[in-house]
């Protein structure tokens, strides 16, 4: 018996230890620029003032970017990262990030009495507007400020959402 608990706690601590040799990276892309990863173990601080996010690194140089200019930040790799949430979302937007004309193509609902509805990341509903037809929507987000989204549309049948970026 103290020989099992002894392999169980082995076995046990060589996974929670492998585990946490996995490199885990931040990702981050300004609008027309290419990826920069920073490892997290070299990361000493973040922070955010005047409109800009700075990485303060253990060691090294410090880099500034300007958050009006950021298109994302993320902690897993970010290769086809809007195709993948329109994809499995099943609700496909373009373009993406938009400035003030979004499309949103219908084509594959269900059932075309629905709703679409553009909501803040906090839930707040800033957009609404009944469907009844098929094919691809126009929707002016012109008034939208800059930032981060949820496209829902919702039927009877079905609801299918997608994240947009407005620029």
């Amino acid at each position: 018996m103290k020989h099992k608990r002894l392999k169980l706690c082995s076995v046990l601590l060589l996974v929670f230890g492998l585990s946490g040799l996995q490199a885990q990276t931040m990702y981050v892309k300004e609008t027309g620029g290419s990826i920069d990863s920073y490892a997290l173990s070299s990361i000493k601080r973040l922070t955010f003032s005047s409109g800009n996010m700075k990485i303060i690194p253990t060691g090294g140089s410090t880099p500034t970017y300007a958050l009006v200019n950021l298109r994302y930040v993320s902690f897993k790799n970010p290769a086809g990262i809007f195709e993948t949430d329109q994809k499995l979302s099943g609700l496909i937007s373009f373009p993406n990030p938009v400035n003030d004309v979004l499309n949103i193509d219908l084509a594959g609902a269900k059932d075309l009495n629905g709703t679409i509805s553009i909501l803040s990341l906090d839930g707040k509903l800033l957009y609404t507007r009944q469907i009844t037809e098929a094919g691809i929507v126009s929707l002016d987000v012109s008034l939208l400020p800059n930032g981060v989204y949820i496209c829902n549309y919702s039927n009877k049948t079905e609801i299918k959402s997608v994240k947009i970026i407005k620029q």
